[in-house]
């Protein structure tokens, strides 16, 4: 009986679906002004973990189980890749989904601390694309202009692109990420709680 309460049932399927879709609009509302124009490009990180912190809160407190966070991460690269995103974003949100999945089931996602670790690992994951263009940058610009990236936008984009934009991209996304589920875990405690979202 405790296994099987510890397995994804129909329920947990379809609110990991809704929550999907909501991880979704807060990673287009945040980032995806910054990924259109290639001098900003490299904020788009920070921006896509703006938002998401009390979703990411709030979904662990709702489906507490080994997986959940997996099938996000496989949501939106099946999406990404479907939509010409380059793999290193895509595959990079699900690896990250998967390893911030076992930080937080490591403490069966009731901990806080682990809980914030966790997202802050899953933010990692959007700077799988610009971690190839750094260090591999020819075959990044190649896969982009397959998918039909201007060559203008590589160009603007490469000339921003200093060892320091890196790390305010880094740096700026840890930060953000920090208080983005900092946000969410003081609403956790005040407001899901009290409004009946969370237990």
């Amino acid at each position: 009986m405790y296994n099987d309460k510890k397995k994804l049932n129909a329920k947990d399927l379809i609110i990991t679906g809704v929550f999907a879709v909501l991880f979704l609009m807060a990673v287009m509302i945040g980032g995806g002004p910054f990924a259109s124009i290639p001098t900003l490009t490299f904020y788009f990180p920070i921006g896509a973990a703006l938002l998401a912190g009390p979703i990411f809160m709030l979904f662990v407190a709702k489906v507490p189980k080994q997986g959940a966070l997996a099938i996000i991460g496989l949501v939106e690269c099946i999406l990404g890749t479907l939509t010409g995103m380059h793999w290193g974003l895509n595959f990079g949100i699900l690896f990250s989904s998967i390893i911030a999945s076992f930080i937080a089931g490591s403490k069966n996602f009731k901990d806080t601390t682990f809980n914030l670790i966790a997202y802050l690992v899953y933010c990692i994951g959007p700077m799988g694309t610009y971690f190839v263009f750094f260090f591999n940058r020819e075959s990044w610009v190649s896969f982009m202009l397959k998918k039909g990236t201007e060559q203008e936008y590589i160009d603007k984009m490469s000339q921003v692109a200093t060892p320091g934009m890196m790390i305010i991209m880094v740096v700026g996304t840890l930060a953000v990420a920090a208080l983005s589920g900092l946000l969410g875990l003081r609403l956790m405690r005040k407001q899901f709680v009290k409004a009946g979202l969370a237990a």
